[in-house]
């Protein structure tokens, strides 16, 4: 895995603008039907807490509901990867398999709440022969 790109700050930031009001929250609640089917039904489950429900739970002073409602789901693309490519990688053994089989993949992690809909790119990083090692 190379060329690991965090996107933590870029999250902190938005749901600071969120929790200002300079960001409606439909407006970071917008997860795709599909993204939403995958990660209900494929994603990863986290025990990380979807920041907008969080700030939901706070301004209503509702305690904290600890059901693993975020999930990860991770996308590969690469030209090599032809029809496959933007296509939901079910787990890491899938994506080690991808690796090895082309040169170079790009893979995406998205987090996506399954209540409100929150998704954002938690990650992305490159596999494959060229970035072994």
């Amino acid at each position: 895995m190379q060329g690991v790109t965090n996107y933590r700050m870029a999250k902190r930031a938005l749901v600071r603008q969120v929790s200002s009001g300079a960001v409606r929250v439909a407006d970071v609640c917008d997860a795709h039907p599909e993204l939403l089917r995958a990660a209900r039904n494929i994603g990863t489950s986290t025990r990380r807490v979807c920041p907008i429900c969080e700030l939901a739970d706070e301004r209503a002073a509702v305690p904290r509901d600890d059901a693993a409602t975020l999930r990860l789901v991770m996308y590969a693309f690469g030209d090599t990867l032809k029809l496959r490519s933007g296509h939901v990688v079910w787990d890491r053994a899938e994506l080690d398999r991808i690796a090895q089989e082309h040169q170079s993949v790009s893979a995406y992690v998205v987090e996506c709440c399954l209540v409100c809909g929150w998704n954002h790119l938690v990650e992305s990083f490159l596999v494959g022969r060229a970035h072994a090692g």
